[in-house]
């Protein structure tokens, strides 16, 4: 149900958009500088992986490929098939993205395809598949399954960004193994990892992945870690006896270099577009602070009172994973919520709440003011408002009043306000 065209905050002055003529550009700085080469890097990883020597001319090797969007990903992925190919190997990219693409090959291809991932800008075959073989069980009785396709290799090369988990916490979340145990598995290892529940995660992956281990010919892995501006900053090889060990620290160097909202609290943040290409729950958990996972607590750094996302990404294909985070959307983003995708990737989660669809509002001007006047804002009180482009992409973001004596970090504030903007349809325009 939609709120009438009328609505903007029932003449609470919090939703009062007037109260909110103004915004200040803020710029933040954040460590880590991008490499500069990527064909050089790409060739030093691949230097790393000795088990490669081992392999003859003509072997076939499969190297991974993922639906997020990573940084310069076509390019890693071409150079990294261009090399193995030069060593006279038999190379294919192998689709390996869990349950995403809703859990079909031809929605794993389209992924790809989005992602810049296609036989002409790798250089090689392009594979999807969904079969699966199951391989056992672990201790806590979850099932591990592999791609027939990666058990038949010569020779599985891992290419991923080692990243935090949305949901996971410990010292191996989301990389190279999680490529090995649910990219692998497809949307039966995604489903089957996911039964163990948050707190189990980071331990069930490296029980699962020594399982997958035992029946795949791993020879390395391509770990990428971006900074904060979403560069790449580090490709390193990967040595399979390595994987565990290297994947920790990898995964310590990404936390440290991860971006971040320059504030502790806020009453509203607007994001003007979630998708599953800025973060795998759409909008970053560890960005807004929110989990919304049953049973655990959510960050208390930032509290933001109020979530509104005006639009999702085409890069998504519909799939509107984490819309249960935010509070209200409007309705041209709902229109774009295909539900066949988002509950295949939520139900695989069984994280059910990051489906749930929040408060609709007809347009961008009565998100906003809907959000301002349920936030509880004292009339006395300056709101605090945040705009951001998405969760990924944090250099650059606008405040109210309210918020520019409350940041920290690196930042610099514009000398001037830009005045805010909607288009006779509710729109903004401006920012």
């Amino acid at each position: 149900m939609l709120f009438s065209e009328s609505f903007r905050g029932h003449g609470h002055p919090g939703g009062d958009l007037r109260r909110l003529m103004n915004l200040w550009e803020v710029r933040q700085r954040f460590c880590g500088e991008p490499l500069d080469d990527i064909a050089g890097s790409v060739e030093g990883a691949l230097e790393r992986l000795r088990a490669l020597d081992d392999l003859p001319a003509g072997s076939k090797i499969l190297v991974t490929a993922g639906s997020r969007g990573i940084a310069d990903i076509p390019t890693v992925l071409r150079e990294v098939c261009g090399k193995l190919t030069a060593r006279g190997f038999r190379v294919s990219i192998l689709g390996a993205m869990g349950s995403h693409g809703g859990g079909t090959e031809s929605g794993q291809r389209a992924v790809l395809e989005s992602l810049g991932i296609t036989p002409s800008a790798v250089g090689v075959p392009v594979i999807t598949s969904c079969d699966v073989q199951r391989l056992g069980q672990t201790d806590r009785g979850l099932s591990v399954y592999c791609d027939p396709r990666a058990m038949e290799a010569d020779g599985i090369v891992l290419v991923n960004r080692i990243k935090s988990h949305t949901t996971a916490r410990g010292d191996i979340e989301s990389g190279l193994v999680k490529k090995l145990v649910v990219g692998l598995g497809h949307q039966a290892g995604a489903e089957s990892f996911h039964q163990c529940g948050p707190a189990a995660m980071s331990d069930e992956l490296e029980a699962m992945a020594r399982i997958v281990l035992g029946r795949v010919r791993l020879v390395g892995g391509i770990g990428l870690v971006e900074n904060a501006v979403g560069s790449l900053h580090t490709i390193e090889g990967v040595p399979p006896a390595e994987l565990f060990a290297r994947e920790r620290r990898l995964l310590a160097l990404s936390k440290d270099l991860a971006p971040r909202l320059p504030f502790d609290e806020a009453d509203v943040l607007v994001i003007r577009e979630m998708g599953k290409n800025f973060s795998g729950t759409g909008v970053d958990t560890g960005v807004i602070g929110r989990y919304r996972v049953e049973g655990a607590a959510d960050d208390q750094d930032p509290r933001i009172a109020r979530i509104c996302a005006l639009d999702l990404s085409r890069a998504s294909h519909g799939n509107a994973t984490g819309v249960g985070l935010v509070d209200l959307i409007t309705y041209r983003l709902a229109r774009e919520i295909d539900p066949e995708p988002t509950y295949t990737n939520v139900l695989a989660s069984t994280l059910t709440m990051r489906a749930m669809i929040p408060i609709i509002m007809r347009n961008d001007a009565d998100a906003i003011g809907a959000s301002l006047a349920s936030a509880a804002i004292p009339p006395t009180r300056d709101p605090k408002l945040a705009l951001i482009d998405n969760t990924r992409d944090l250099e650059r973001l606008w405040i109210s009043q309210g918020l520019r004596g409350a940041l920290f970090g690196d930042v610099s504030i514009a000398d001037d306000p830009i005045a805010v903007q909607f288009d006779a349809s509710g729109t903004l325009r401006q920012p």
